[in-house]
């Protein structure tokens, strides 16, 4: 099985738990060109935008006296939605989450360590 379809075989699995709570989900290269590799609902300006948010993100952390990012970043958006930017290695996955369909418990403790456990996996094959 190729990266693109281990990726898109998480979306697929993050669509199942979250059912109609994801709005758009995409995975990225971070390095060189933000393009989809694969994605539910393509939205490939909020790509190319939020992969220049976590490189400036974490430039301002590494200049900070504060650790650097993590496995996930989270901007909470009108209207009960929330964007979650999952980083794994070079990659990085945009969720647009609606919280009226499903809630942050699940999505924090069950549906993100499951997905980045299925990614690292992905990016290590």
């Amino acid at each position: 099985m190729s990266e693109n379809e281990v990726f898109q075989q998480a979306i697929e699995e993050l669509k199942s738990e979250l059912g109609d709570g994801v709005v758009t989900t995409d995975i990225w290269h971070s390095k060189g060109e933000a393009k989809s590799l694969a994605g539910d609902n393509l939205q490939p300006r909020m790509i190319v935008l939020f992969n220049e948010v976590t490189r400036v993100l974490d430039k301002i952390l590494q200049g900070s006296n504060v650790p650097g990012l993590g496995s996930y970043y989270l901007v909470q958006l009108e209207n009960d939605h929330v964007v979650v930017i999952v980083i794994f290695g070079e990659y990085q996955q945009l969720l647009l989450v609606d919280l009226t369909k499903t809630t942050m418990g699940i999505l924090i403790s069950v549906v993100l360590p499951q997905l980045m456990e299925r990614l690292n996996e992905a990016k290590l094959n």
